[in-house]
């Protein structure tokens, strides 16, 4: 299985000055074209710097005898009505507070680089950024109404001294009055499509067919647009299961079975909320007219129940070796060895509610298997 793969960045218009460009998503290896850092006014924190790390950018804590300061700021852009709402992604490294402090400021001067012209306008601690999850980013959003009418620089700054990290992403200007979006339309497979192709190429050489199926929609023509889509799949119109939350309109999602009618949902969604009146669509899958020699015979393993909710049991005629469980993303989320699996039983209860797939092996041979997590 593979991790999401995301085929269509969606790019919204902005006005700009000096070449500014949002969303910025930090793609490459690079700080983008026309941003800036450089450190605090008393020259502490040389050593370490915001710098991209792996497309999106990174700073982390340096013990210093005071204070450092990482300062990661944008091109000049012309705020208006339309672009007023600062919006972006961020994470840090450890769920501990260690005294770190987050700071968005606002210039309006000439230059980019002079601190004194900065105003701090928003400040958290590592608590905020963090949001209960290290190294897990979540949405931010930061208020520039009062600057609608003017140019701008916006700078990101850590202050620590052996502190923690700061990672941010896909930074953003939003219209913080828009409408929610209207539903989109036009679904790829087409609702209730039939013989939709499967796509078993093994990519990252797990030895498991990644079984992809590839869907796209398009963006309504009217009302506000959206910013990002919501995507749901299940096996039930009824009980379609989140998936993630995206920002384009197209992805490949991996572990699908043959011959199966799957139904499928994308919400589309602004800073004003989700869209309403969103269709599910449904496709049946081909029929899968190959037989793998590496699988076991289809009564060597089951798995129950199926739902389960704290702990899963694998039933089985023969010994394996290890037990892997993947997301429907391709992630892998759980790996154990057989004799840290107690009487079969493995628990579950720390899984996020969706589906999951289980890939038993024993020597040469593997089994997946589907299961859904309540």
């Amino acid at each position: 299985m593979k991790k999401i793969t995301l085929l269509l960045l969606i790019y919204l218009t902005m006005t700009t000055l000096s070449h500014a460009q949002f969303p910025e998503s930090f793609n490459g290896t690079s700080i983008p074209t026309n941003w800036t850092t450089f450190i605090g006014t008393n020259g502490e924190g040389t050593v370490k710097n915001w710098a991209n790390v792996g497309d999106y950018m990174g700073v982390t804590y340096e013990a210093v005898p005071t204070l450092s300061e990482d300062w990661l700021v944008t091109p000049s852009i012309a705020i208006t009505t339309s672009n007023s709402l600062l919006q972006f992604d961020q994470t840090d490294a450890f769920l501990p507070d260690y005294g770190s402090e987050y700071t968005i400021r606002v210039s309006t001067g000439s230059s980019q680089t002079t601190h004194a012209d900065f105003t701090i306008i928003d400040t958290q601690t590592e608590t905020s950024v963090t949001a209960g999850n290290e190294a897990t980013f979540s949405s931010y959003t930061v208020d520039l109404s009062a600057y609608e009418g003017l140019t701008v620089y916006i700078a990101f700054v850590l202050a620590q001294n052996d502190g923690d990290y700061w990672f941010i992403d896909n930074v953003n200007l939003v219209n913080q009055y828009a409408s929610p979006p209207n539903a989109v339309t036009t679904p790829t497979p087409s609702d209730t499509a039939t013989d939709v192709a499967i796509d078993p190429t093994d990519t990252d050489s797990d030895n498991i067919p990644d079984n992809i199926v590839s869907f796209s929609w398009s963006e309504s023509t009217t009302g506000d647009p959206a910013i990002t889509y919501n995507f749901y799949l299940g096996e039930s119109p009824t009980t379609l299961v989140y998936l993630r939350n995206i920002n384009n309109t197209s992805v490949d999602i991996t572990g699908t079975e043959y011959n199966t009618v799957y139904y499928w949902s994308v919400v589309a969604e602004n800073i004003g909320g989700q869209a309403t009146g969103s269709s599910v669509w449904s496709f049946t899958t081909e029929a899968d007219n190959t037989l793998s020699v590496t699988n076991f015979n289809t009564t060597t393993f089951s798995i129950y129940p199926n739902p389960a909710k704290n702990s899963i049991s694998i039933k089985s005629n023969t010994r394996f070796d290890s037990v892997e469980i993947f997301n429907q993303l391709g992630q892998r989320v759980m790996q154990l060895n057989a004799n840290a699996v107690i009487n079969n039983s493995i628990a579950i209860n720390d899984l996020k509610n969706g589906v999951y797939f289980m890939k038993i092996l024993a020597g040469n041979q593997e089994k997946t298997i589907k299961f859904i997590k309540e």
